[in-house]
C-alpha cells in the first residue's frame, strides 16, 4: 500500500503498522532494540488518529503478529 489508505482492509493494516512501527521506535529508544528502519513517528500518529476518527483500531495482538513477521523476514 502506497499513499493513503481506501478502504477498510488498507485502513487496518495501515493502523496495525503504525501501531507496531511506534512500539519499535519506542523499544530502540529504550535500548532494547538496535538498527531496523528509519520510523517517521509523525506519519504513524497521523494514520493512527485517522484510523480512530474512522473507527479504526490497532488488532488485537498486531505487535506481536507484526513482530514476528518482521523477525521472520530477516529485518
Amino acid at each position: 500500500m502506497i499513499g493513503q489508505p481506501k478502504t477498510g482492509a488498507e485502513w487496518q493494516e495501515a493502523v496495525d503498522l503504525a501501531e507496531f512501527y511506534l512500539c519499535l521506535d519506542s523499544a530502540r529508544k529504550y535500548g532494547l532494540v538496535k538498527g531496523g528502519p528509519e520510523i517517521n513517528v509523525s506519519r504513524c500518529e497521523q494514520i493512527l488518529a485517522d484510523g480512530k476518527r474512522r473507527g479504526v483500531a490497532p488488532t488485537k495482538g498486531c505487535v506481536e503478529r507484526l513482530t514476528r513477521a518482521y523477525i521472520a523476514g530477516g529485518n
